[in-house]
């Protein structure tokens, strides 16, 4: 009762997954894993997503792997050589984030990224390094399913002959398979257009791993929104209030405002909800079964998403995390690690410097292992008295004072990874087996304390995990065929 009433009252709420999933234990054998993709099946994918006219999503099964893709990114400035495409990033500096964001599941180093080479059979061979005068970097390209791309080189600046005008802005809206999808970058002609939605729980499929002898745990499977793409709509849409009201304005203009939690909290009070949540330390989670290493060894974060109590020591206890932001996706290793990444707010320069950053380079799961997980920093950026997310914080600790304003300051945007094994977990006065899913609403609890707390702010977004995805292409100044408008500036 008390881990349900800390639960709620430190703001667990968000939005919904459905509730039919199987906790029942599995027979005596290996720990085993249903509906997961293989590392190597992600980093393919999410190369042919990332450089091609195919989105993620329509990369499942294994029928894709024998396609071909025809390259889409950046621009060809040559038609003789095809497989040379240019994008302008200006400075070394965002050629190293290009490069970075691009190369992440291969295990590529953010801090350090040039010299980065990577060779796999099963994917291909990848290697950026930097380069001098216009070109600044260059990400050389072999991939068998994308046969024509050779090299992106990241320039300084395109030729006049390559001048153009970008089609979309940030804030533009357009709609693709039934769902609406707002662009978050300001970018330029030839740069990536980034588009997201938001809160698709029920279209996003599920994995299970099986702990023999213990139960299972249900996990979603495929990607969340590019946690770069996460960071570009806090820092540009959500936590800016001219944009923000800008789209929510365009919403219910085009008819649409029904539909605007898709792309934007649909009211002031659940977008201060949403970034209090963000930054807020019992968000922070680096390891699920070790508590939160910045608030000592008294508290046990996990032991306040409850689910349901053992019914006898030999039993597990089933927990689950909700409340955060869902970035890219699982990753995992059989029988030893599992990480679900998410996106975390650090406010202050001097907090972040000192504590977070310190931390989470300490941390052996948040950074040894770059191939399936590591930490990154992402935006930083000021909030400020006009962004309207300003206020008088409460001094009582119910969910109500997520509702209270933000302080101004400058923040940080961060990926982190929850991160578990199948291990018993001590929780200093006593151990247990634990059993995570993170696709429970905590509007249907079975605990009725929770139940009815999560009741009294039903469009809270954190009464479930916040899920995503991400549209990403190159704005050649023109319409993509792929997408229809719905509100272009």
């Amino acid at each position: 009762m008390l881990a349900a009433t800390l639960a709620f009252g430190l703001g667990i709420s968000v939005t919904s997954c459905s509730d039919d999933d199987d906790d029942s234990k599995p027979s005596e054998g290996q720990e085993t894993y249903e509906g997961l993709s293989t590392l190597e099946d992600d980093q393919l994918a999410d190369l042919i997503a990332a450089w091609t006219d195919t989105g993620r999503d329509e990369l499942n099964g294994t029928a894709w792997r024998n396609g071909t893709y025809e390259p889409t990114v950046g621009l060809v400035l040559d038609e003789s050589q095809p497989g040379i495409r240019y994008v302008a990033v200006g400075t070394t500096e965002e050629a190293d984030r290009y490069a970075a964001s691009a190369l992440g599941t291969l295990g590529i180093d953010y801090e350090s990224p040039a010299g980065f080479s990577y060779s796999n059979g099963q994917v291909g061979t990848i290697a950026y390094s930097h380069s001098e005068g216009n070109t600044l970097g260059t990400i050389s390209v072999s991939i068998r399913q994308i046969p024509v791309l050779q090299e992106i080189r990241l320039v300084k600046v395109l030729p006049d002959n390559a001048d153009g005008k970008p089609y979309y802005k940030c804030g533009d809206i357009v709609k693709y398979k039934n769902r609406f999808y707002v662009c978050v970058s300001n970018h330029e002609y030839g740069q990536e257009a980034r588009f997201i939605t938001v809160n698709d729980q029920d279209t996003h499929t599920k994995g299970k791993f099986k702990w023999s002898g213990v139960g299972v745990d249900t996990v979603y499977n495929d990607d969340m929104a590019k946690a770069e793409v996460l960071g570009d709509w806090l820092q540009n849409v959500v936590c800016n209030g001219d944009m923000w009201n800008s789209v929510v304005s365009r919403m219910n203009a085009t008819n649409n405002g029904k539909y605007t939690r898709q792309v934007v909290p649909e009211d002031n009070k659940i977008r201060t909800s949403l970034v209090n949540g963000l930054i807020s330390e019992q968000s922070y989670m680096p390891e699920l079964q070790h508590g939160n290493p910045l608030a000592g060894t008294g508290r046990m974060e996990l032991s306040t998403y409850i689910w349901k109590n053992s019914v006898d020591e030999d039993d597990p206890a089933w927990y689950a995390p909700v409340g955060f932001l869902l970035a890219d996706k699982l990753r995992w290793t059989l029988i030893t690690d599992k990480w679900v990444p998410y996106i975390y707010m650090v406010k202050g320069e001097k907090t972040y410097n000192k504590v977070y950053d310190l931390e989470l380079h300490q941390i052996p799961s948040q950074y040894k292992d770059a191939s399936h997980f590591k930490f990154k920093p992402l935006n930083k950026f000021e909030i400020t008295d006009k962004d309207q997310l300003i206020g008088m914080p409460s001094l009582e600790t119910t969910v109500a004072n997520l509702y209270n304003g933000i302080k101004a300051d400058t923040y940080y945007v961060c990926v982190i990874g929850m991160h578990w094994t199948h291990t018993t977990t001590d929780f200093g006065h006593f151990q247990e087996d634990v059993i995570l899913n993170f696709c429970r609403d905590y509007l249907y609890h079975p605990m009725e304390l929770t139940r009815e707390g999560a009741k009294r702010y039903p469009t809270d977004w954190r009464n479930r995990n916040i899920t995503s995805r991400s549209l990403i292409f190159t704005d050649k100044g023109s319409k993509n065929k792929k997408y229809d408008n719905v509100s272009i500036q």
